[in-house]
């Protein structure tokens, strides 16, 4: 007499490799908007925080443009005859907000918020001097806040629209 069927072991296997190839597959999949919104505030974080531990360390300046309003959101180094120059770290080159995010304002106090235009950021060996607040937002309306503290030096990062320090 003879059976049909698959034994326990060979549907073990077969699911095995379903989730093997699952796990290569799903991370490869598009990301949402608010995935992009949260990575892009992260990734504005690390980069602040960077740019200070190389000012402090590497005796350099470094400048962050913002442009509210849009996507653009640019690191420069400070350069010899006083000019601006392509950070010679491949860190400080790569876009640190996602496309499609944009930076809804800038809020530092003694400039108040900035819309357009745009915002230059001075990172030194002291740190950044003022306290500031930048809001990123996505094309469906969700806020993230970075917000970045000049006398301790940190820089850290909420979900939705913050008006002031936590």
């Amino acid at each position: 007499m003879s059976r049909r069927g698959f034994t326990l072991i060979e549907m073990v296997v077969v699911l095995a490799i379903i989730g093997m190839v699952m796990m290569l597959v799903i991370p490869r999949f598009p990301s949402t908007e608010h995935e992009n919104l949260k990575s892009s505030a992260r990734t504005l974080a690390a980069t602040l925080r960077y740019m200070q531990d190389r000012a402090s360390t590497g005796s350099t300046t470094y400048y962050l443009h913002l442009e509210p309003g849009t996507d653009t959101v640019k690191v420069m180094e400070a350069a010899p005859d006083s000019g601006e120059k392509e950070p010679a770290d491949p860190l400080l080159q790569q876009r640190p907000v996602k496309e499609g995010i944009v930076v809804a304002d800038v809020v530092i106090p003694r400039l108040g918020k900035v819309t357009e235009g745009e915002v230059r950021l001075d990172v030194g060996m002291g740190g950044l001097r003022d306290f500031v607040a930048i809001h990123l937002r996505s094309s469906d309306g969700k806020f993230w806040t970075v917000m970045a503290f000049p006398s301790s030096g940190k820089v850290k990062v909420y979900e939705g629209y913050q008006e002031e320090a936590l």
